[in-house]
C-alpha cells in the first residue's frame, strides 16, 4: 500500500494544509526521499518536471523549523527570479497561519525593501545566489543557524556561471549543516561539485519512471500555411484550450506572436528578455490565475516554473534538444492530471521529430484538421479502409 503523507509524521498544520490545498498522496521523489532528509542526510534528487521536486524538500524543512525562534534556519538558492517566486509561494501554502516567516531575496526588487523585510528575521529564505551574496556581504544575513540548505535546478545556477556564489553562501554556514539537490538534470559538473560540499549523499534518481506524465498525449500536424500562426489560431478557435503555453525558439519573435493572436481576439501575453520584471511577474501571475488564457514564450523562462492547470503546449517551433521537449512537456499533465502536446512542423521537420520522440519512447500521433475539428490521421485511414470494405463488398 502507498505510504500518505501522514506515515512521515508531519506536524498537524503541515498535513492540514495539504488536505486543504487538494494534494492527497506523495509523487515518487517525494517518498522516496522524505525519510532520507527528516533524518539528516545530505540528498541528491533526479526526477523530471512535474514530479513534485518543491514539496519533496520544502516539507521536510518546514517540518524542521522551530517557530519560537526568529533566525533564518532553512535556505533555498534557485537559479532566477520567477522560480524562487515561485517556490516562496509554494512555501506560504503550507506556512500560512502559522508562526512561521518566509521571504524571497532576488534582483528586480528595491534593495531597501528587501532589507526592511529581512528585519522580520524569517525562517526560511528563497534566495538567487548572486543577490544573497550581496545581502551577506551588507553584514544583514546571518547565516550561523542556517539548518538545510536546498538547491532547486542546480545546473541552471551552474549555467549562469555562479558555482563561486554557491561555494561562498555554503560556506558562511556551519559544517554540520544538511545539504539538498533536487532537479530535472544533473551534469557532471554539478555532481562533482555536490560531492564536494555534501557529506555522504545519498543519490535518488528517478530516470526509470516514466520519463513525462502518460497522460500527456503528444500530437503533430503538418501545416502548409504561409504563416503557422495560421494553423494555430484555426486550432484554438476550434480547440478552445482552457489555458495554453506557445513555445517558440527566437526570443525576438515572441513580441510578433502576441500582436497577431491579440488581433485574433485571444487573451494572450508573452515574456521574452526585454520583458521587465513587474510585467513579466503580471503576466504570470494573471495566466496562473485563469486571467490570462495564453501565454508566449521561451524556453529560457519557463524550466522549472510551475504553471497552473496548462491544458495545451504548443510548439511552434521544435525545441533544440530532448531535454528541452521535456521540460516543455512538463508544463501539462502535472500533478496526474491529462494535458496534449501539439507540434506545429513543417514536412521537412517530420523526421526531426521522429528522431527526437523515438530516442524519448514517446508515441506522437499525426492529426490534420477536418470541418473544424481535430481528428487523428490514423482514424480517417480507418474510416476510408470501413468505406472501401463495403463498397467491395456491394459490388
Amino acid at each position: 500500500m502507498d505510504k500518505q503523507f501522514k506515515d512521515y509524521n508531519f506536524k498537524d498544520f503541515i498535513l492540514e494544509k495539504l488536505e486543504e490545498n487538494h494534494i492527497i498522496t506523495p509523487t515518487k521523489i517525494q517518498s522516496e526521499t522524505f525519510l532520507l532528509t527528516l533524518k539528516g542526510k545530505d540528498v541528491i534528487g533526479k526526477a523530471k518536471t512535474g514530479t513534485g521536486k518543491t514539496l519533496a524538500y520544502l516539507l521536510p524543512m518546514i517540518e524542521k523549523i522551530d517557530p519560537s525562534k526568529r533566525e533564518l534556519q532553512m535556505l533555498v538558492l534557485a537559479p532566477s527570479r520567477e522560480l524562487s517566486l515561485q517556490i516562496k509561494r509554494e512555501a506560504e501554502l503550507i506556512t500560512k497561519g502559522t508562526n512561521i516567516l518566509v521571504e524571497a531575496v532576488v534582483e528586480g526588487i528595491k534593495l531597501e525593501k528587501q532589507l526592511e523585510k529581512l528585519k522580520k528575521k524569517p525562517q526560511l529564505i528563497v534566495a538567487t545566489p548572486g543577490k544573497l551574496v550581496q545581502i551577506i556581504g551588507l553584514k544583514k544575513i546571518k547565516m550561523h543557524n542556517v539548518k538545510i540548505i536546498a538547491l532547486d535546478e542546480v545546473d541552471q545556477i551552474l549555467e549562469q556561471g555562479l558555482r563561486d556564489k554557491i561555494f561562498a553562501v555554503v560556506n558562511k554556514t556551519l559544517k554540520d549543516r544538511q545539504l539538498l539537490s533536487f532537479s530535472a538534470t544533473i551534469s557532471k559538473e554539478a555532481k562533482e561539485i555536490l560531492n564536494k560540499l555534501m557529506k555522504e549523499p545519498v543519490f535518488v534518481n528517478l530516470d526509470h519512471v516514466e520519463p513525462i506524465p502518460s497522460k500527456i498525449e503528444h500530437q503533430y500536424i503538418i501545416t502548409k500555411k504561409l504563416k503557422k500562426t495560421e494553423t494555430l489560431v484555426e486550432i484554438l478557435k476550434n480547440v478552445k484550450p482552457k489555458k495554453s503555453l506557445i513555445f517558440i525558439n527566437n526570443n525576438q519573435n515572441v513580441d510578433r506572436f502576441v500582436k497577431e493572436l491579440k488581433s485574433e481576439g485571444f487573451s494572450v501575453g508573452g515574456i521574452q528578455t526585454r520583458t521587465k520584471n513587474q510585467e513579466r511577474q503580471h503576466l504570470l501571475t494573471s495566466f496562473n490565475k485563469g486571467k490570462l488564457k495564453i501565454l508566449v514564450t521561451t524556453d529560457l523562462f519557463t524550466r522549472g516554473m510551475n504553471f497552473q492547470e496548462v491544458s495545451h503546449i504548443f510548439n511552434m517551433d521544435l525545441p533544440l534538444n530532448q531535454t528541452d521537449y521535456l521540460h516543455r512537456a512538463g508544463r501539462t499533465g502535472r500533478m496526474d492530471r491529462e494535458g496534449v502536446v501539439i507540434n506545429i512542423i513543417r514536412d521537412r521537420e517530420k523526421f526531426i521529430l521522429y528522431k527526437m520522440m523515438k530516442s524519448l519512447n514517446i508515441k506522437v500521433i499525426p492529426i490534420v484538421i477536418r470541418n473544424g475539428k481535430l481528428i487523428p490521421v490514423q482514424e480517417i485511414i480507418n474510416r476510408k479502409k470501413v468505406t472501401n470494405k463495403n463498397y467491395d463488398y456491394k459490388r
